[in-house]
Formats: structure tokens, C-alpha cells, sequence
């Protein structure tokens, strides 16, 4: 068995050949057979050259990612953990290609639980909010004591907002209202930490 695909629009792997034993891959587009096997067996490799033997046997898992019509193998070549993104053309091509490399792989269907990191972004956020709360209520102190609260520095910019907003708001008015958004962040943040375990399909 022999077959070769062609996807000269893949953002990465656009050659794979799939044989009874082995896959071979790589990011160039020789658009032929002749040639993409005359690349892959020359020993002219090139230091930005992506290029890939490996036997069914060597794959550790697959994840599928249906929508975007591709699936990441992960593998092991020349004694070195390796992984690559393929993509295909259409939904046949990928649907074909992953049936044909799980059946040879011995593979069967599992799902994994992933944890994502969209938790991170609201967390910062709620990080970045807790400290200009507590830098403007120390400005909103100072200048309801009477001192003299100076722009100098660095972030001159941001100090004279800061000072801007605690003369408008006063430091209790300031609190509140830095505490609230603090708070509104860590809630999303919570929630989204708890979201962040998800199911991920894969075989192995």
C-alpha cells in the first residue's frame, strides 16, 4: 500500500506518504512521488528542513482536532520524542488518513483530560486591578492629608491618572470601586479555573 498526499496550503506538513510500515512526512511540496522519495532518501538535508520516517509502531498517540481537519501524531524517531500537525484538504482526506493510520497502529479511541490555561488572563487581571487599587488609595490618602504626591519617574503617564482618579473619587470611593473590579476578576478567573479541565479525544 501506497498512499500519497499532497497539500501544498498546509501551514506546516504539506508531503505525507503512508506505506504499509512507515509514514514519511515533510514540509516541502515536491509534488511528486519520484521526488518527495528521491528528498527523503538523499543525505542533502537542509538545517531548516522538517522531514520525518517513522513506523506505525513508533506512534505513542494521536490527538484529532475534527474541525480544523488535522490531527497531531506523537511518535518516537531515532530514539528522540518527536511530534508533528498534519493537515488535510478536506474532511474525507483527514477522515481517511486518521482511519488508515489508527488501523495500522493497533489504536483505539480514548479521551485524555487536558487542562487549559484561560484561567491565567483574568487571574493577571485581577493581579494588575488589586495593585492600582492599592497604588490610587495611597495617592487618595496623601492628597487628603495634604502632601504632596509627585509624577516623576517612569509610567509618568499612568501616575498622573492614578493621581487623577484619586482626586475625583477620594480613597474610600477609590477602594470601593478597585475592589469591586478586583473582585469581578477573580470571579471570572475562578470560573474559568474550573472550566479548564476539558476532554480531549485520542488514540493510543
Amino acid at each position: 500500500m501506497q498512499q500519497f498526499i499532497i497539500n501544498p496550503k498546509a501551514a506546516y506538513i504539506k508531503n505525507i506518504l503512508l506505506t504499509d510500515t512507515t509514514i514519511r512526512v515533510c514540509d516541502e511540496d515536491y509534488e511528486t512521488i519520484e521526488a518527495f522519495t528521491a528528498e527523503l532518501d538523499s543525505d542533502k538535508k537542509g538545517l531548516l528542513n522538517t522531514q520525518h520516517t517513522f513506523s506505525y509502531t513508533d506512534i505513542l498517540k494521536i490527538v484529532p482536532f475534527t474541525a480544523e481537519q488535522g490531527f497531531q501524531v506523537f511518535f518516537t524517531e531515532k530514539g528522540k520524542k518527536e511530534k508533528v500537525y498534519l493537515d488535510f484538504a478536506s474532511q474525507e482526506e483527514f477522515q481517511s488518513t486518521l482511519d488508515t493510520i489508527v488501523s495500522n497502529a493497533s489504536f483505539t479511541k480514548n479521551i485524555e483530560q487536558k487542562k487549559t490555561k484561560a484561567w491565567l488572563k483574568p487571574a493577571l487581571y485581577s493581579l494588575v486591578s488589586a495593585i492600582l487599587t492599592f497604588a490610587t488609595y495611597d495617592s487618595a490618602l496623601k492628597l487628603e492629608a495634604g502632601e504632596n504626591v509627585t509624577v516623576s519617574g517612569s509610567r509618568r503617564g499612568l501616575k498622573k491618572i492614578l493621581i487623577s482618579i484619586s482626586e475625583t473619587l477620594g480613597s474610600t470611593n477609590t477602594l470601593i470601586l478597585g475592589t469591586l473590579i478586583t473582585v469581578v476578576f477573580i470571579f471570572f478567573a475562578i470560573k474559568s479555573y474550573k472550566k479548564s479541565n476539558i476532554e480531549q479525544e485520542i488514540y493510543s
